[in-house]
């Protein structure tokens, strides 16, 4: 199961607390030292992860403690820094203020929560006026804030269209994915990811009308879509001719709804399962569709050179 949104409240690690002391024997004075600093909290990208499962089991994250002081005004050590990985493609959305932090894919590290100072230690408040002070600090707490974790599929192309418009089964043959697929609407439920060589594709699940107000699967989904370079719109051409034209522009009025720039995005308008009609209605329907989007081709998952004509298109439209 894909899991890419998560709560997590992270925390740098508190100070330690200055120390109360005095040289012993003939140096006389205060000796405490102070307590180290606590540790920062850094967040970085690892290619490796897919999925922000593991922030679901465990949602509160601190760094460590900074050591306390000693005495002979020795400074505590500082507390561990701690380095939290995430998928490519993820963003923190900070709760309470809107700031967004957005993780660079190049594996650089970004700090997120610093550490609390030490406290001072007895030493640090000597003076001629009071040569033996008592007094010491407790250490800081570290900086606490609570992100909404929000992994956005890092892909060259999205498949988008209607339940069960053909997307999952076009993504197997396409690729070496095994995405489920059922001759009913909303077989799949999540994101699933092929790769066709160098060019990684993802069949986005769904939509519906009134998908941008969170009908259906919402706009969980419609995150993943913003990332990709290439949109192919899969329309199902066994149905009527005014029932596809609907069904495309519904879907397009989704995305535009959820963010305009998205209608911006190259498109290839693909109608699937064309073996279900006859030639002569194939021909008709890429006529008509042809002048809403002049980029489209007709595929079926039973024809063979079809689907390598595709490959080939694909490639070729990727690479632009």
């Amino acid at each position: 199961m894909l899991i890419d949104e998560a709560y997590i409240i992270l925390s740098g690690g508190r100070g330690g607390a200055g120390n109360v002391s005095f040289f012993p024997g003939l140096k006389s004075g205060p000796s405490g030292g102070d307590g180290g600093q606590g540790g920062n909290v850094f967040v970085r990208v690892n290619i490796n992860l897919t999925t922000l499962h593991k922030y679901t089991e465990k949602t509160k994250y601190e760094a460590s403690k900074g050591e306390n002081g000693g005495g002979a005004t020795k400074t505590g050590a500082h507390g561990m820094d701690l380095i939290l990985d995430f998928p490519i493609g993820t963003e923190l959305r900070e709760q309470s203020t809107g700031k967004i932090v957005i993780i660079p894919a190049n594996g650089e590290m970004i700090m997120v929560c610093q550490g609390g100072k030490g406290g001072h230690g007895n030493d640090f408040y000597k003076s001629p006026t009071n040569r033996s002070p008592r007094q010491a600090d407790k250490g800081q707490p570290g900086e606490v804030r609570t992100f909404k974790a929000v992994m956005r599929l890092i892909a060259d192309i999205g498949f988008i269209g209607l339940p069960n418009a053909g997307k999952s089964s076009l993504l197997n043959e396409l690729t070496a994915a095994t995405a489920r697929v059922a001759p009913y609407p909303f077989t799949t439920i999540e994101p699933n990811l092929g790769a066709m060589g160098d060019i990684v594709l993802a069949d986005i699940p769904g939509l519906i009308e009134g998908a941008s107000k969170g009908r259906g699967l919402g706009i969980r989904f419609l995150k993943h879509v913003e990332k990709v370079k290439l949109l192919i719109h899969c329309v199902a051409c066994d149905r009527d001719m005014a029932v596809m034209e609907n069904e495309y522009k519904t879907v397009r009025e989704e995305l535009g709804a959820y963010n305009p720039e998205l209608l911006k995005k190259p498109e290839l308008l693909l109608l699937t399962k064309s073996d279900l009609i006859l030639p002569k209605d194939r021909l008709l329907k890429l006529k008509t569709f042809k002048k809403i989007n002049p980029k489209i081709f007709c595929v079926s998952v039973y024809d063979a050179d079809a689907l390598e004509k595709l490959k080939d298109l694909l490639k070729e439209l990727s690479s632009t």
